[in-house]
């Protein structure tokens, strides 16, 4: 959080002892300051007092009330039944309190005593009862009259005693200043130091409110500034004419759509910067990134400097090198693969063939190097790098993307998705990233139409497939995974249907659904060469059925694919969802898609599956995709080394995470200039 410079340890603070340290720590709290990152997770409003008599079943409630008198129950009257009676005193025992193996309340809440109670009451026939409750004596009591924080609690660790301690170490932050509360003050919002103490003990709802929003800026803020100090150094500004990108897109059979151009205009004046730019271009499945990441690395090596397009499937890598010898070789440029098997697994057996690749780009006779993860290695040296080009980038982690800009700081770095990243995602974890968005699809390319369909309806599913198959269309089926597990994993009651694997459903139908047709099979665990034949005999219309797991995800393009059957459905994430979806679809013919899922759903299952039926858009998917999951892993803060969000939430926080940025990127640019002038 914003306040880990209090290292002290809780020992230290007044209520402290050695079985409260280490009940503490079982919650992973040994320091002052990773105490006061534990905020609450919810808020209990005891500032109103109801009459009891007036007390409602279920709902949380502050009474007064005076004990009437004590009853013992259970096994050897081991229990206690304190009854209690309406203030003012008087009255019949209007409830109780039911304390199981809690005797010593006798000694503290004698008869006659004045007590507030906190509870959630239950009717017992004519009174009510209550075994979940907090009490203290008097009229003043100090734990009410006001809003209590809810902590997240283990054994040993009981809610007022978290809340003394709580006190305690907020009393630490007295006269504590951060470099985060300048910004705030001139937002109108909190001292971190003050927001901190209030989001624990808010005085009232406003407080509370202005308290959360305090906090959550400073952590945007903080998140924002870590992400500026990344930036790479100045550089001389290059000279790019244009004549070769222009000369390439001349060459296209087509025009380049409205948001191409305007993608590859907003790319190529970072290219133009005075430091190397880092961008994000993200759009839907089939709108031309590619094209257009290909046309920027032709504004680069026109200047005599070299591209590296990285990609992480070898499947894709092939398909993407034949695209850019396409579009650039006719141009004069050098294109070149290197993926982990095209030189026998990283050299071995091939060595020379790959050292004589590795040679020419050192001597600047590659000008664009296409490849998987192997162009990360350390060997892989280029004499004039330029621009990184990465797609479908969420495929590689939020550390590798930090250690390719890292090791490359020279270099422009663009960035690709066909995941949309949320906007408030864009804001914060990509904060350090401009953003380019194509949303127009190429003229001709129209809607898939998905269908659910329940697990025993498949035969069906099937026919409706062989008729597309019959009138020359094309198939993908997607199974979750390669073959059988060798033990199943326990599944919940009641358990449902079993999915076909890969291997077993190609087995079925090539003999049993699909004979007279021609059914391929495609995996991760394949050999390269052999995925690379059965892609290519799909693509050549030699198979009319490809099945396959997740390795058709990304970067597969078959014009006549028209049909997708996903098997198991509900295990897939929206965003693999959806980019199995735009695997078809492409060319002349409309495409289908069925999801085949297992019943019972559970409640997150099926509202993807619903989201998936209702719309095509990925950017509305995205953000229904953060508003199920939560920022979770989609963030991966602690991965990328960066400060993690204790507070702020992403899906609520959009306007104070453009407010964070802003002022982040002004106080760097202050810095900047400041340097500048020293």
């Amino acid at each position: 959080m914003l306040l880990a410079e209090l290292t002290e340890p809780l020992l230290g603070l007044r209520g402290v002892g050695p079985a409260a340290e280490r009940a503490l720590a079982r919650l992973g709290l040994t320091t002052v300051g990773e105490l006061l990152a534990h905020v609450p997770r919810a808020y209990e409003d005891r500032s109103q007092v109801t009459p009891l008599a007036e007390a409602a079943p279920g709902v949380p409630v502050v009474v007064r009330a005076t004990v009437a008198a004590h009853r013992w129950f259970g096994p050897r009257a081991r229990h206690l039944r304190v009854e209690l009676a309406a203030e003012p005193p008087g009255g019949p025992p209007a409830a109780a309190l039911l304390c199981f193996g809690r005797r010593f309340l006798a000694r503290s809440l004698p008869v006659g005593a004045r007590i507030t109670v906190a509870a959630v009451f239950e009717r017992r026939g004519a009174r009510l009862e209550a075994a979940a409750f907090e009490v203290q004596r008097g009229a003043d009591a100090a734990s009410f009259g006001r809003i209590i924080p809810i902590y997240p609690l283990t054994e040993g660790v009981r809610p007022a005693m978290l809340r003394r301690i709580m006190a305690a170490a907020c009393a630490r932050l007295r006269g504590l200043d951060t470099p985060w509360d300048p910004c705030c003050r001139r937002r109108g919002l909190l001292p971190v130091a003050a927001a901190v103490s209030a989001l624990h003990f808010p005085a009232d709802a406003a407080a509370l409110r202005l308290a959360r929003d305090s906090v959550a800026y400073a952590e945007l803020l903080r998140l924002q500034a870590a992400l500026y100090r990344r930036q790479p150094p100045r550089r001389a500004p290059r000279r790019l004419r244009g004549a070769l990108p222009r000369q390439a897109a001349e060459g296209l059979p087509f025009a380049l759509t409205a948001g191409q151009r305007a993608a590859l205009r907003e790319i190529v004046a970072g290219l133009r910067g005075a430091r190397p730019s880092a961008r994000l271009l993200q759009g839907e499945v089939g709108c031309g990134k590619t094209l257009v990441a290909l046309l920027a690395a032709a504004w680069v090596i026109e200047a005599r400097e070299q591209a590296a397009l990285v990609v992480p499937t070898e499947l894709l890598a092939r398909q993407h090198a034949a695209t850019a010898a396409a579009v650039l070789a006719p141009c004069g440029v050098n294109v070149a693969l290197l993926t982990g098997s095209a030189f026998g697994g990283g050299g071995r057996g091939r060595g020379g063939a790959r050292q004589a690749l590795l040679e020419a780009v050192r001597g600047r006779r590659v000008d664009l190097l296409v490849g998987t993860q192997a162009l990360l290695q350390e060997d892989v040296a280029f004499a004039a790098l330029g621009l990184v080009i990465v797609d479908e980038q969420h495929r590689f982690g939020v550390a590798q993307r930090r250690h390719l800009r890292e090791r490359n700081r020279a270099a422009d770095l663009l960035l690709m998705t066909a995941t949309p990243i949320p906007r408030s995602l864009a804001l914060t974890v990509y904060g350090d990233l401009e953003l380019s968005v194509i949303r127009q699809l190429p003229p001709g390319r129209r809607p898939v139409r998905t269908h659910l369909a329940r697990s025993e309806r498949l035969a069906e599913v099937c026919a409706r497939v062989r008729a597309e198959l019959a009138a020359g269309g094309q198939a993908y089926f997607v199974a979750p995974q390669i073959g059988a597990a060798a033990e199943p994993a326990p599944a919940p009651a009641p358990e449902p249907a079993p999915v076909p694997d890969a291997q077993s459903l190609y087995a079925d139908l090539s003999a049993n659904v699909f004979p007279e047709f021609g059914v391929g099979l495609i995996h991760g665990a394949m050999p390269e060469a052999q995925k690379h034949a059965a892609m290519e005999a799909f693509r050549n219309g030699e198979l009319a059925v490809l099945v396959a797991t997740t390795v058709v995800e990304v970067g597969v393009d078959v014009a006549a694919a028209s049909g997708m059957v996903v098997l198991g459905a509900e295990r897939f994430g929206l965003a693999t969802l959806h980019q199995l979806r735009g695997r078809i679809g492409r060319g002349a013919r409309p495409g289908y898609a069925f999801l085949i899922y297992a019943p019972p759903l559970t409640a997150a299952g099926a509202e993807r599956l619903r989201a998936m039926k209702e719309s095509g858009d990925g950017f509305e998917l995205a953000e229904r995709d953060l508003a199920q999951r939560g920022p979770g892993e989609l963030l991966g803060l602690r991965q990328a080394g960066l400060p993690e969000l204790r507070v702020a939430e992403l899906g609520r926080d959009l306007e104070l995470a453009r407010q964070a940025r802003s002022d982040a990127r002004a106080a760097a640019g202050a810095a900047a200039a400041g340097g500048a002038g020293d």
